[in-house]
């Protein structure tokens, strides 16, 4: 099957027969349609000679492309991100932009450079700077780029194009205005395989002659989530641009660049494994292992276990133990699934993991589109006990967390060793949901000495607690601050579930 048919294939798959929409009636050719939507932004030779494009505004995006709210329930509040200050510069004679935002959650998280407005900037090529109408009707029209069928979708004229580099794109054109509509595009994604992109546009105004959207929206296929919302407060025209930074290299499907993985062992049994600064502990049975965590990506889970299966000859890991769906903890969930292991979790992820399992990937093919394999699920409702007469884990639903309601540690008697993931990392800023390691602690009658987390290093019980108080401290100093100066931040006043 060819790329473009394999990406005509996902689309079609992603939005049933709505997309694949009878032709056209009578349609006109391709090209006269993107010329007559060019003609109704403001003429085709004066977007042709535009050297720049500025726009300023403010939004909010979605955490996680939606797989960061408390519950993985599709009816779960989204977690927002605020965006002001934004500046996105296009050089549309490169076919680039340079995105400039501050942002902090509008949600309490733990790091204060988040909530803390730092300023963020990076370069987009590619797809990433054609989500706009006048960079993607230019795309459309370029000299080497291939343009493909005509059809309609919702009473909309689609024109398909695929740009020099390889890139199928489809735009969308309102037949009453001839104003592009949306764009859409195909990308990767390490927990959800490809996913079908669609960029908004709506409130068209004329800026020096020219017909732009002041209203930009940004969704995935994937529960039909919004990602961005940005309203726009200002377009200048072939204004100058400052030099652009240096476009870093990125790494395949969320790979940290040059982190490896090690093993450092911390009982009989038990050894934590980290990719990076992120891992968890693999725990030894009879005649398999257990893996705490599938974190961040495919890279970093592959890197993980591969280590993981040297440690006992004779002995692989079969199963992992999953904490909570957060896209960054179940980013080598796919991975995991490809290797053919058994899944752990609370049982309110089922119903997610099996959305993120079933999802094609054959324009981005990972590991699990080259092997795909069913999802082997085992549910924790309150307690699960993982014996074999060799090793004990305890699997518990953890209870008190305000980050994550369908969560689980795991707890090993024998060497009173804590298993967790977002419970606490040694040097967080803050903590908005400290009641919580404790709260599970005593509910399950537990008796930690040794906290090995998903994040950070491995410490004592005494210095995860430590931690933790003070972390909860420098919360509510934080919101003491902010509140008498007039500001009242998400978490604030920070509540402490141990007073």
């Amino acid at each position: 099957m060819t790329t473009s048919r394999l990406i005509r294939f996902a689309i079609l798959v992603t939005f049933g027969g709505g997309f694949a929409g009878h032709t056209y009636a009578q349609p006109m050719p391709p090209r006269a349609l993107l010329e007559q939507a060019a003609e109704a932004m403001g003429g085709l030779e004066r977007l042709r000679n535009l050297d720049s494009l500025v726009l300023t505004g403010f939004g909010q995006t979605v955490s996680q492309q939606g797989g960061g709210n408390l519950s993985p329930d599709p009816h779960a509040p989204q977690k927002w991100q605020a965006t002001n200050a934004v500046r996105r510069s296009f050089d549309l004679k490169s076919g680039r932009a340079l995105y400039e935002d501050r942002q902090a959650p509008m949600f309490p998280f733990a790091a204060a450079r988040d909530e803390l407005w730092a300023p963020s900037r990076r370069v987009q090529t590619g797809l990433a700077a054609l989500d706009h109408p006048l960079p993607a009707l230019l795309a459309a029209l370029a000299p080497e780029t291939t343009l493909g069928r005509v059809h309609t979708e919702n009473d909309l004229v689609v024109v398909e194009f695929t740009v020099a580099a390889g890139d199928t794109l489809w735009l969308a054109i309102d037949p009453n205005t001839h104003r592009p509509a949306w764009v859409r595009w195909i990308s990767g994604s390490t927990t959800l395989g490809d996913v079908t992109n669609t960029a908004y546009f709506t409130g068209y105004l004329p800026f020096d002659g020219i017909w732009l959207p002041v209203g930009l929206t940004t969704g995935i296929d994937w529960r039909d989530t919004t990602t961005a919302v940005l309203h726009v407060d200002s377009y200048r025209l072939d204004a100058e641009l400052e030099p652009f930074p240096s476009t870093p290299a990125g790494g395949p499907r969320g790979e940290a660049g040059t982190a490896t993985a090690t093993a450092v062992p911390i009982a009989t049994g038990v050894w934590d494994v980290r990719f990076g600064t992120n891992g968890g502990a693999v725990v030894e049975f009879a005649d398999h292992l257990t893996m705490f965590e599938a974190y961040a990506s495919e890279a970093a889970t592959f890197a993980r276990l591969d280590l993981a299966n040297t440690l006992v000859p004779g002995k692989e890991v079969t199963e992992v133990i999953v904490s909570h769906h957060h896209f960054d903890h179940s980013g080598g969930l796919r991975a995991a699934v490809a290797r053919g292991l058994t899944i752990i979790a609370e049982r309110g992820n089922e119903q997610i993991f099996r959305e993120m399992v079933a999802r094609p990937a054959p324009n981005f093919p990972d590991a699990l589109a080259r092997s795909p394999q069913p999802l082997k699920f085992v549910p924790v409702d309150e307690h699960l006990v993982l014996d074999d007469g060799t090793m004990r884990v305890d699997v518990y639903h953890a209870v008190g967390h305000l980050h994550m309601a369908n969560a689980v540690v795991a707890y090993i008697p024998e060497h009173r060793i804590f298993l967790e993931g977002d419970f606490t990392t040694h040097d967080w800023d803050w903590h908005w949901w400290g009641g919580a390691y404790l709260d599970t602690v005593e509910r399950y009658g537990l008796d930690p000495a040794i906290n090995i987390p998903v994040h950070g290093i491995v410490t004592t019980f005494a210095e995860t607690i430590a931690a933790i108080e003070q972390q909860v401290e420098r919360a509510r100093t934080y919101c003491a601050e902010t509140m008498a100066a007039g500001f009242y931040f998400a978490g604030c006043p920070a509540q402490y579930s141990r007073d």
